[in-house]
């Protein structure tokens, strides 16, 4: 049996477990968990939560409350925005200060911070009366490849997902759709009109939907600019998940995973092909900016998703689905509007998530580790997700209900989020972001090359250059598997 099949089958015995406790569950009408199963604490210390601000991120703080009523523990909270999140925890959890008992931990951290924080199987162990049995039963209802992204290379898991931001495909359904759009679109190119398969048929789109004032779109005379895409080209770190959209899904990496015969990873390998199609990825994103409105240079998610809801785009072709709320506002903007959302162009975005993580220094692990299964539970997510909030449970997801055209506005992302989820389980455990020990010091160095390489500051080419170089430097030094 191949390295990959090695790993792929151990996965694969992961989410048949997870079935069958979902079919037990079913079978035996077991009552899902929620904040009444929260048990009395013994320790009443407070707790201190960080949060990510921004998108529908403060839909989570009543819910806090809720839970410091319920057990008499008193919960703060801190929010900060994700470009600040990274630096602003791993100061005070290299410090052990003590400052943050829960900490917002993005998936691609997970083995980076693994010595700050408190595996949850361990907590379960020391403060679930159904030890770490219970816990997996609990974690049936999620997404098997989410909590992969939570765990570090060995298998621990680092905290309970509770929020998804995975890329999608945001467009104008009701101008893909229009008789006229459709048929010149296909006198034009050849095809028919549908959301984006390939990097081909986007850059078509960018290019067909990109109107000046006074042409016309849907019949009607434009009063002003209208262009075909709409991106993340800022300084911020999200330009590189575009860019590694189109990594991902011609087969590339970031930096290869190298393993043993056994399958175990041993290092890391930027190859030939991986630098070949890195290349690519940078000239592809730069013909796509063309297409872009003015601002986009500077501009990261909430520039993106302001400019599809004001009606001056027709697609974002690679956004966070945590945006599908405010993005699916165009539909109050412009009479006529309808949003819809697809799968990303090669269908291998980055599909992330944010975790509730215990820090290891906190006075009160006991309430931590309640808070957390109570946020992930799925009664609260199912809560939170019919408020607009974007859910990491299958099970609330997956619920029959939410397809009724009555909750568009709160659930049209989930099929495509779902789709993707299926789609890239198989490669999640050969990319860098989930194997690294220095991720989150390559992700912002990312950053700034692929931000870099969006202004032509650098050309492709230098920018796969200097990759190359910072990935060997940073891995060499931060890392715990070496460059090979």
């Amino acid at each position: 049996m191949g390295k990959r099949s090695i790993k792929r089958l151990e996965w694969a015995l992961v989410v048949i477990a997870l079935v069958v406790l979902v079919g037990g569950q079913a079978l035996g009408a077991e009552k899902k968990f929620s904040l009444a199963d929260v048990p009395e604490i013994k320790n009443k210390r407070p707790i201190h939560v960080t949060l990510e601000a921004g998108g529908s991120a403060d839909l989570i703080i009543p819910y806090l409350q809720k839970f410091a009523e319920h057990t008499g523990v008193k919960v703060t909270s801190e929010s900060m925005v994700f470009a600040s999140l990274y630096s602003k925890v791993i100061v005070e959890l290299i410090a052990k200060t003590g400052a943050y008992d829960i900490v917002v931990t993005e998936t691609s951290w997970s083995n980076e911070w693994e010595d700050y924080l408190y595996p949850m199987q361990d907590l379960a162990k020391e403060y679930d009366p159904e030890g770490v049995e219970g816990l997996e039963r609990y974690l049936a209802g999620h997404d098997p490849g989410l909590l992969r992204m939570c765990s570090t290379v060995d298998g621990k898991l680092m905290g309970i997902p509770y929020y998804t931001y995975t890329l999608i495909y945001i467009y104008r359904e009701d101008v893909f759709n229009h008789p006229a759009e459709k048929a010149n679109f296909r006198k034009r190119y050849g095809y028919e009109l549908a959301p984006a398969q390939t990097w081909a048929q986007l850059r078509d789109q960018g290019e067909f939907f990109t109107r000046k004032k006074g042409e016309k779109l849907k019949g009607e005379v434009l009063e002003k600019d209208v262009y075909g895409l709409s991106m993340m080209a800022g300084r911020y770190p999200h330009v590189q998940d575009e860019v590694g959209a189109r990594v991902w899904s011609r087969g590339g990496h970031w930096a290869s995973p190298v393993r043993d015969e056994a399958g175990k990873l041993i290092g890391f390998k930027i190859t030939e092909k991986d630098k070949r199609i890195l290349q690519w990825a940078f000239e592809d994103y730069v013909r796509d900016l063309a297409f872009a409105p003015p601002g986009t240079l500077s501009g990261y998610w909430d520039f993106a998703t302001a400019q599809f809801a004001a009606g001056n785009a027709i697609i974002i072709p690679h956004i966070y689905d945590s945006l599908w709320n405010w993005a699916s506002s165009v539909e109050d903007e412009i009479p006529g509007a309808k949003a819809a959302a697809a799968l990303t162009p090669g269908n291998r975005p980055y599909t992330g998530a944010f975790h509730f993580s215990p820090s290891r220094d906190s006075q009160n692990p006991e309430a931590a580790y309640w808070l957390l299964k109570y946020i992930g539970s799925y009664q609260n997510q199912k809560e939170m997700a019919e408020g607009g909030w974007v859910s990491v449970r299958r099970d609330v997801l997956e619920d029959p209900q939410y397809t009724d055209p009555k909750w568009h506005r709160q659930f049209g992302w989930a099929r495509a989020s779902l789709d993707t989820w299926d789609e890239q389980f198989e490669d999640v455990e050969d990319y860098l972001h989930f194997n690294s020990a220095a991720f989150g010091k390559l992700y912002e160095m990312m950053t700034i090359i692929c931000h870099e390489n969006a202004i032509q500051q650098r050309t492709p080419a230098e920018g796969v250059q200097e990759w190359v170089k910072v990935f060997t430097d940073l891995q060499t030094k931060h890392g715990k598997l070496p460059v090979l």
